[in-house]
């Protein structure tokens, strides 16, 4: 019943509103309303996602998508994450690391966004998406970084195989 008093509050009569028309209206908005409307949907999607339509979740997922960092604000500040997010020791090489092995010679559809609003959600890392994106794109691993990550590692060959 619980359920269907949230999904009843924000898809009245069942009806899943065309999600570009919600997110033009969403922008339109005060940043109050919209946050409002956003943590509706964020608390929908965390409580009962696996029992809802298709239809349903399709729309959750393009409201995410429209506004990746207000879904980064919520989890960092509303959520568990906040006090689960990893720490990194060093926070900018392994942003250059993450272009080097996710974004150069890149053939997937995964966008720079999505990568970058994963890396906010996981890793305690300060910055907005946009201007972690603008790095992500364009930072390459120095020559001497390189050198300090290959110092922490061993390579030992074993029957053949690499193991680090």
């Amino acid at each position: 019943m619980k359920k269907q008093n949230k999904l009843e509050a924000l898809f009245p009569n069942g009806k899943v509103p065309d999600a570009k028309d919600f997110n033009r209206s969403l922008d339109k908005m005060s940043k109050e309303g919209r946050n409002h409307f956003h943590e509706k949907i964020y608390k929908i999607a965390f409580t009962v996602w696996c029992t809802l339509p298709k239809k349903h979740q399709k729309f959750i997922r393009e409201v995410i998508i429209h506004d990746r960092q207000s879904y980064v604000d919520f989890m960092q500040q509303r959520t568990v994450m906040s006090c689960l997010r990893c720490p990194l020791r060093y926070p900018v090489l392994f942003i250059r690391m993450l272009h080097l092995t996710e974004i150069v010679e890149r053939t997937a559809q995964t966008s720079v966004n999505h990568i970058v609003m994963s890396v906010l959600i996981c890793f305690q890392i300060c910055g907005k998406i946009g201007t972690l994106a603008g790095h992500l794109g364009k930072d390459e691993i120095a020559y001497e970084e390189a050198l300090v990550l290959v110092g922490k590692m061993t390579i030992v060959e074993f029957c053949g195989e690499m193991r680090y």
